[in-house]
């Protein structure tokens, strides 16, 4: 009797749950723009998660930034999100910045800038930086770095 029952100990522990795995970074997705005017931009992407434990936990937006044409323009900041069990699930990455400090950085080239905005009415953006997972005492951070070139037409 004591043998089967710790035989079915050991079979529950090891089949009810992955503690030894923070959930999956899958992807960077939907990178779109949310608003354009004359003076600013509002940018919106998706940061999708896997998690594959049935524990939660919580992730962090740390030192998350974007860069518009590789120049900094925004950073990203945002309140703790919590991470349900057992799911895929996405966490909104928001940011609007100011299209002057995109050329106030290259006034040798403003002109092209401008030229190449009109003309190719996109951007390329870059988010770039860490989101962190946390879980009690645990923490591991996902390094960032997707670019990718927006339509700004609206």
């Amino acid at each position: 009797m004591k043998k089967l029952l710790l035989l079915l100990t050991i079979v529950a522990i090891t089949t009810s749950c992955s503690i030894g795995k923070q959930p999956e970074f899958k992807s960077i997705s939907r990178i779109d723009v949310k608003h354009i005017s004359v003076r600013n931009v509002a940018i919106k992407a998706d940061a999708i998660f896997k998690n594959p434990n049935h524990l939660k936990g919580k992730l962090s937006i740390e030192d998350l930034k974007v860069f518009v044409d590789n120049i900094h323009v925004a950073d990203i900041q945002s309140e703790t999100f919590n991470v349900p069990s057992n799911d895929e699930f996405s966490i909104p990455l928001e940011a609007s910045f100011s299209l002057s400090k995109i050329y106030k950085n290259n006034t040798k080239s403003i002109l092209a800038n401008v030229l190449k905005a009109f003309q190719t009415d996109s951007l390329q953006i870059m988010y770039k930086g860490n989101i962190r997972y946390h879980l009690g005492d645990y923490s591991f951070p996902y390094t960032i770095d997707k670019t990718q070139h927006i339509v700004l037409k609206k």
